[in-house]
């Protein structure tokens, strides 16, 4: 096998990385997103409930709260996953085999890992008036991580020549105003990585045939 070769395996085992992750943060929003709707069924069911007097109405709703706030917990932790186990450290893959990638990589493990750190210190700490500032630090470096997502967007376009990847990152710019177009620049994301790593193995069959002969 080629060095070329074996860069490219590396470079399709680094976005396989990155693609899991953005698989178990759509599984983590699905969880969410559940968890979410049954907190308002559970808080509509509580109200009528007392307003007519029935103990039972009460119990359900209860029981239903602790049900959301199970299934909100367990996608905020499949979500948390995806990002810190996957997509961080495939960014960080694809930047050794290509250094075009590595101010991209490097906001993003700078924001999404030492801001989430920064705000869960910050918020322990917010009886505390440093503690404001901690958060306040927190949220800025997590910004920087969402300016490197949007970056790393830009490059996989220019190095991948899929639109996808474009309409990603414009995508997410806009999810700044409309938290809806974030949820579709993932998806894009998702499908034009899923692209990248299908050409990129067709490509690697070819050139190992051609290495044995």
């Amino acid at each position: 096998m080629t060095y070329a070769t074996t860069q490219q395996s590396t470079e399709v085992k680094a976005l396989q990385r990155m693609r899991e992750g953005v698989l178990l943060v759509f599984i983590g929003w699905i969880f969410l997103g559940l968890g979410l709707l049954l907190v308002a069924g559970s808080v509509f069911a509580g109200m009528m409930g007392g307003m007519m007097g029935r103990a039972s109405g009460l119990g359900a709703a209860i029981a239903g709260l602790v049900s959301a706030l199970i299934l909100v917990l367990v996608g905020a932790v499949v979500s948390l996953v995806g990002i810190y186990s996957k997509f961080v450290p495939g960014s960080g893959d694809l930047a050794r085999t290509d250094p075009e990638f590595s101010t991209a990589a490097t906001l993003i493990k700078l924001g999404y890992v030492w801001g989430l750190i920064l705000l869960i210190v910050g918020a322990v700490l917010t009886l505390v008036v440093i503690g404001v500032f901690i958060v306040l630090v927190g949220y800025i470096l997590l910004i920087l991580g969402f300016i490197g997502t949007i970056i790393l967007c830009f490059k996989l376009n220019d190095k991948y020549a899929n639109t996808l990847y474009l309409v990603a990152g414009i995508l997410f710019i806009l999810g700044i105003l409309f938290s809806i177009m974030d949820v579709i620049a993932w998806i894009l994301l998702y499908v034009a990585l899923g692209e990248t790593i299908r050409k990129l193995k067709t490509q690697q069959v070819p050139a190992t045939q051609a290495f044995l002969t």
